[in-house]
């Protein structure tokens, strides 16, 4: 297979040359807390650079050899997110969940951090790391766990595509304004979707009860968003449920309705707040669009989700 990148660990000198030290320390400011060896620390050699746009982390690493591991302790300490990875050179052995794969060059793969895992690399070798959050992708978490540490298909053509688009996210962001960089976040998500969903088997997906009607009461959700009576109540009705089992299905994802409810209402509030097109709307009115009547508690639950303020949000655009 002919790489996607060149192969040369000195390739990337715009990137900062990290001992064992400050690559270990990068590699959980990056991702989630991680235990980093290296049997030659003192000639160890690696170099990393992270992008990140609307909760999405895309990280370019190269390294010489070392071993990753993420353990019980490490996980208590926080990081409950998916971890899709591209190998561009070298190779490598993931293990997770009982699974055992060998990395080869072009290979796409998945592993949870809510669950331990280890990666050992005996050589140089170069990866391309996407940190996704769960909630993100519009797939039920059980399904998604049969996956880990398995080859995605990256032999097809939509997966050919899928990592070509991926591995140019990175410059993309860097030239383009805020709007675009978010569009560009979620055709990301999208097409991590698809690979997920070609490995699973779309007709699998079709007939499992439980992901059928997860995706119609997110799509009620979504239809909704601008309805400040939207409530978990009103959507068990509308699927004819009860209560408890739409509860249990978020429940499953990691999450809650309410915390659903809200994840999506803030997602499409920032979209307005970075819409070149909308500056002369006030935040008050783009909150309320979305169902926040309240614009104090607006501002405080979007603060508290985003790190930062409706307008200055607005300014960063």
């Amino acid at each position: 297979m002919t790489p996607l990148v060149p192969t040369s660990l000195d390739a990337s000198q715009s990137m900062p040359l990290l001992d064992f030290s400050s690559f270990s320390e990068a590699s959980s400011s990056a991702f989630v807390p991680l235990a980093i060896r290296s049997r030659k620390r003192g000639s160890f050699r690696g170099r990393m650079r992270t992008s990140e746009v609307d909760r999405l982390a895309f990280t370019e690493l190269f390294a010489t050899a070392h071993e990753v591991e993420r353990t019980p302790k490490l996980i208590s300490q926080g990081g409950d997110r998916y971890m899709v990875g591209i190998m561009l050179a070298g190779s490598g052995i993931l293990v997770q969940d009982g699974r055992e794969l060998v990395l080869r060059e072009g290979d796409i793969t998945i592993y949870d951090t809510a669950r331990p895992f280890s990666l050992s690399f005996d050589d140089e070798s170069k990866n391309f790391v996407i940190c996704v959050p769960k909630d993100m992708l519009n797939l039920p978490q059980e399904l998604v766990g049969e996956l880990t540490a398995t080859r995605l298909p990256d032999g097809s053509r939509t997966g050919a595509l899928a990592s070509q688009f991926l591995l140019h996210v990175p410059q993309a962001l860097q030239t383009s304004f805020r709007e675009a960089n978010i569009s560009i976040a979620r055709t990301s998500v999208g097409l991590l979707e698809t690979l997920l969903t070609m490995a699973l088997g779309a007709e699998r997906l079709e007939q499992d009860p439980h992901h059928v009607l997860l995706r119609k009461i997110r799509e009620y959700i979504d239809d909704h968003l601008g309805s400040p009576e939207l409530n978990p109540g009103q959507i068990a009705l509308a699927h004819h449920i009860s209560t408890r089992h739409l509860h249990g299905l978020f429940r499953s994802q990691g999450t809650t309705v309410s915390a659903y409810i809200r994840s999506q209402r803030l997602e499409r509030c920032r979209r307005d707040l970075t819409n070149p097109a909308l500056t002369d709307r006030p935040v008050s009115v783009i909150a309320a669009r979305w169902g926040f009547i309240d614009a104090a508690h607006f501002s405080r639950v979007f603060r508290a989700h985003f790190g930062s303020t409706p307008r200055e949000v607005r300014a960063q655009r």
